[in-house]
């Protein structure tokens, strides 16, 4: 089984060719990120389910403390999904 390339969110926003806060507006705009904390900019149950997005759990450390947190990845089935708003212009593009 072949595994699937996936894009962080930056990865995502350059190979688009517009900024990373903005995909990030998009996609919460769309319904695909949760906007409220704690869980904010990770993946709405439904994003998963259609497989545009992917959600990693990892962690860093904080001194003794390891701090847990959800990494968002955009699938190449996402990368489409994105590309076709973002033709039908509903969001600006960067210039």
């Amino acid at each position: 089984m072949k595994k699937e390339k996936l894009f962080t969110i930056t990865q995502a926003a350059r190979t688009l060719e517009m900024g990373r806060n903005n995909l990030l507006k998009l996609l919460r705009n769309n319904d695909l990120l949760h906007s409220r904390e704690p869980m904010r900019n990770s993946p709405t149950k439904t994003a998963v389910q259609q497989g545009l997005l992917v959600a990693e759990n990892a962690e860093y450390s904080r001194g003794p403390v390891k701090v847990p947190y959800i990494n968002t990845k955009v699938t190449s089935k996402g990368m489409v999904w994105i590309r076709d708003l973002i033709e039908k212009g509903t969001i600006p593009q960067a210039s």
